[in-house]
């Protein structure tokens, strides 16, 4: 993918690495990781092999660092069995093993015990993880659950897919109306360039969301680079963590879910003056997008 930013941030998983004050009693659990347990319902627990569905939020203090509250799909973890445990484990197994359907507890992670920290998170001495089990689900269902998405997401990929050709003509036309200035351009303070060819009707992402979004890009003279609709997957991302060019942060930030614009990326808001693999230097960008989904 060439909409990759050059600086990439370190990606930090969830499931790795979270607060909220409480005076509850603090308890251990198998492995010596303190947690309190807010709610307990005396329900169910996930034996070994289900899989656990659950919310959770990641904190430093009062600093709220991820969460999955409003993504479209729930993380899920399968739980192993005893003989399965190992140092690799992510630590919240230790609590989800003992949570019920409607738990919710916090899981303290102590940072020393880490052998090498990211910079991001020199400065912290506890991460704590706010979680809510939402649902258990055998091995049998997350296996139905998983064909059921496997065949929608391919049916989207084809459907885009098939699009190929309509798209294509689609940039080449914009393309024809930006040499001759009749595309509508708005420019913003950076000297980003776009057009919103369709608005959309869902949400407007904000910085942190996840999107995700077909596109077709080129070169000014038509020449197609790099596109999605290729194989027909679109491209996720988090808007606003400097994870593809500046022009597409601030570029799709513009649009709301289902939103089809065209836009054209300075070389300062795309590979500046060096390029990036056979993207030469000094090169003005364009692409046709489509954002499908905000998370």
């Amino acid at each position: 993918m060439k909409i990759c930013s050059l600086g990439l941030p370190l990606i930090i998983s969830m499931l790795l690495l979270v607060s909220c004050g409480t005076d509850t009693a603090t308890e251990s659990t198998r492995r010596g990781y303190s947690y309190n347990h807010h709610v307990s319902t005396g329900g169910q627990t996930p034996q070994p092999g289900e899989y656990a569905y659950f919310h959770i939020v990641m904190r430093y203090q009062d600093s709220v660092l991820n969460t999955s509250h409003g993504m479209s799909d729930l993380p899920r973890i399968r739980i192993p069995g005893e003989e399965e445990i190992t140092d690799q484990t992510p630590i919240i197994v230790d609590a989800l093993e003992f949570m019920a359907v409607g738990d919710s507890l916090t899981l303290l992670y102590p940072l020393d015990s880490v052998e090498s920290v990211p910079p991001e998170f020199a400065h912290m001495d506890i991460i704590e993880y706010d979680l809510t089990l939402v649902e258990i689900k055998s091995e049998e269902e997350f296996q139905a659950e998983m064909e059921a998405v496997m065949a929608e997401r391919q049916a989207a990929a084809q459907a885009a897919q098939a699009r190929m050709g309509e798209v294509e003509e689609l940039a080449k036309l914009n393309l024809d109306k930006l040499e001759d200035g009749s595309l509508n351009l708005q420019t913003s303070p950076s000297g980003l360039q776009y057009i919103i060819h369709e608005e959309g009707t869902g949400e407007q992402p904000q910085n942190g969301d996840m999107v995700s979004v077909q596109y077709y890009g080129t070169y000014l003279d038509g020449e197609m680079f790099d596109t999605s609709f290729d194989t027909g997957e679109a491209y996720g991302f988090a808007l606003g963590q400097r994870s593809v060019i500046a022009g597409w942060d601030e570029g799709i930030g513009y649009l709301k879910e289902g939103a089809k614009a065209s836009l054209i990326v300075p070389p300062a808001l795309a590979y500046g003056e060096t390029g990036y693999m056979d993207i030469p230097g000094n090169t003005t960008l364009y692409f046709y997008v489509e954002l499908e989904r905000v998370n």
